[in-house]
């Protein structure tokens, strides 16, 4: 199975709501590994994450240009509002299930985590790492 995943973080307040700050306490709790993994609210976040991740489907799909021309007329109009960046695409085996790939991903976070824009890009280069195509 090949999943595509597009995301964009987008800047928020720096302040961290209480939920927030709780999230990234027990993602930071993990690296001591005092309890029990599977059970960690950090690891709840991720396998949501995962789930939304895997199930949603892109909205927008640029189509194929004809020409110079209309490539030309299209970025001129819409700028650098699209990105010719291409989604990064990850290998998952059917047996894989979100859990265990969860707990996996958890390996693969660096600490300090400081911020949910922080733990997001975490979680796309543990999930690139872990589930690369090549």
């Amino acid at each position: 199975m090949t999943l595509t995943l597009p995301f964009s973080l987008s800047a928020g307040s720096n302040e961290l709501a209480d939920e927030e700050r709780l999230l990234l306490e027990s993602c930071m709790s993990l690296k001591k590994a005092s309890e029990e993994v599977s059970a960690n609210s950090c690891v709840y976040y991720i396998q949501g994450f995962l789930a939304g991740s895997l199930t949603t489907k892109s909205d927008y799909v640029l189509r194929e240009t004809s020409g110079v021309f209309f490539d030309r007329a299209y970025q001129t109009r819409v700028g650098k509002r699209t990105s010719k960046e291409q989604p990064i695409q990850l290998c998952l085996s059917r047996d894989d299930n979100v859990e265990h790939l969860a707990e996996r991903l958890v390996g693969h976070l660096s600490y300090p985590i400081e911020s949910m824009q922080l733990l997001h890009t975490q979680i796309f280069d543990a999930l690139e790492a872990e589930s690369s195509c090549s």
